[in-house]
């Protein structure tokens, strides 16, 4: 039952990391800023006002709490029917991906909410003075050539692999993981190619910061894409090499890596205190004469 035990331990830092911890940071993060920008001194950083954004941050809160109750339910169901009931553990490979789905879900809100709004904040941006980024904005400004390669090396390998194990035959699960790692790392060059040269998402954002931003973004995408390939390479080598026990704790590893290389790399990189929040400061008003 040894690799039972191993799956529980790993099905419960899942939980607890991405359900408890990481939620956790990001609302001291929200803490942080309401207490040290707020509103009467930094109206740009709040463009639906301060009480909408105190309500983001108590839906968001309790949104994690409630999904982490979920968890810890479904964690003790598990270990019954496997430890008493004597179900096999491969039943519940699908229980740690549908559940890490359902953790991502305040992330994705919270994402919409951002982007809604940096949107209000450019309809609201009355700033006259424009300046360009004299920085270039290439894509090796903010990855290094060797990351690049061998993202692009295990991309290939992972295809080679896919291949080689079905004997160069294209049969339908190798279409559709060929068809899914494809469509992932074109959103991967996509959205990397509007953080580079598309529009401005935060008006106010300084050009250090937005340097900053999208190279820990770039490389979070490099560190998943690498991810993904040998995720499906262990996909297809489990009916090949009898690895059936192995999958639901591969299953949760995966992720918990998605969780460290992207929403931890950007708590871990984006310092809040390094930010510079002068820019959202509010200009004062000068009196008529």
């Amino acid at each position: 039952m040894w690799i039972e035990t191993l799956f529980f331990i790993v099905f419960g830092t899942q939980i607890f990391l991405m359900s408890h911890y990481y939620p956790k940071r990001i609302l001291n993060r929200m803490n942080y800023i309401f207490k040290h920008y707020p509103i009467e001194t930094h109206a740009k950083l709040y463009p639906d006002g301060y009480e909408k954004a105190l309500k983001g941050k108590i839906i968001f809160s309790l949104i994690n709490y409630a999904i982490l109750a979920l968890g810890i339910i479904g964690f003790i169901a598990a270990a019954i029917f496997i430890f008493e009931g004597e179900a096999k553990i491969q039943r519940f490979k699908g229980l740690p991906l549908v559940f890490g789905m359902v953790q991502a879900i305040p992330l994705l809100i919270m994402e919409i909410s951002g982007f809604k709004a940096f949107k209000k904040m450019r309809t609201q941006n009355q700033d006259t003075k424009r300046s360009a980024e004299l920085n270039p904005r290439g894509l090796l400004n903010f990855v290094s050539p060797i990351r690049l390669f061998m993202t692009i090396s295990i991309l290939l390998i992972c295809v080679f692999v896919m291949l080689a194990l079905n004997d160069f035959n294209i049969g339908e699960k190798q279409a559709i993981l060929l068809g899914s790692m494809g469509l992932a790392n074109t959103l991967f060059i996509v959205l990397g190619y509007i953080l580079i040269h598309g529009k401005k998402l935060d008006p106010h954002q300084s050009a250090v910061d937005r340097h900053n931003a999208t190279a820990v973004v770039i490389k979070s995408y490099t560190s998943i894409s690498m991810l993904i390939s040998v995720f499906f390479i262990f996909n297809l080598s489990v009916d090949e090499f009898s690895l059936q026990d192995w999958e639901p704790m591969f299953n949760s590893l995966y992720w918990l890596c998605v969780m460290f290389l992207s929403t931890g790399s950007v708590l871990k990189y984006m310092n809040v205190e390094d930010i510079n929040y002068d820019v959202y400061k509010t200009t004062p008003v000068e009196p008529n004469n």
